[in-house]
């Protein structure tokens, strides 16, 4: 086989995993409008405030990073009872009131059905929110968003100060997903990434 050919081949192969993990993450989160970001494995830690330490989540999977269409406004989040059938994800409280995400995080879980997914929101966007909707903020404050790399995991603190560890598998991989979400914390939203 030529180089050419071999060059494109890898390049379906990763057109098709793209298109499969668009089809997937659609299943989860049909606002997903296109996919920046995929690695092949990833594993999910949440730090303990108590005990000072990380715990290993049951989470390992590819992880994606996709961009969500919220042309239509904002939305209501659904509420969320204690069924734990429900889709989301992290062990925290569930967020209440408009669906800001602009972006989001899943791990497609191989060891159980149940995802892991952090909505991650530009700093510029919670800003507005402290100003422009004081009372909603008010009952249901956010916090700007965290992003740090320390040893082999990339650490997030979410908009509830939750702190989650994701260790991935390659050096290089963890650098593109630091700089990703750092990008998308500081910039305002985009409608496109084409």
């Amino acid at each position: 086989m030529t180089a050419s050919k071999e060059a494109e081949s890898s390049n379906a192969l990763e057109f098709y995993r793209k298109a499969l993990n668009f089809n997937v993450i659609g299943r989860y989160d049909p606002k997903i409008k296109q996919l920046l970001f995929h690695t092949p494995h990833a594993s999910i830690y949440k730090w303990d405030f108590g005990k000072d330490e990380w715990n290993k989540l049951d989470y390992q999977g590819v992880l994606a990073i996709y961009l969500r269409d919220l042309t239509a406004g904002p939305t209501k989040l659904p509420k969320q009872d204690n069924d734990s059938s429900q889709q989301h994800y992290s062990s925290g409280e569930p967020l209440r009131g408009p669906d800001i995400y602009n972006y989001g995080l899943i791990v497609l879980n191989r060891i159980n059905p149940e995802n892991f997914s952090i909505g991650i929101v530009p700093d510029s966007v919670i800003k507005q929110r402290k100003t422009s909707n004081s009372a909603e903020d008010q009952q249901n404050p956010l916090h700007l968003m965290g992003i740090e790399v320390k040893d082999d995991l990339i650490i997030i603190k979410n908009l509830k100060h939750e702190v989650y560890g994701i260790w991935i598998h390659t050096a290089a991989d963890r650098q593109n997903i630091y700089e990703l979400i750092t990008y998308l914390l500081k910039n305002d939203p985009k409608e496109s990434f084409a």
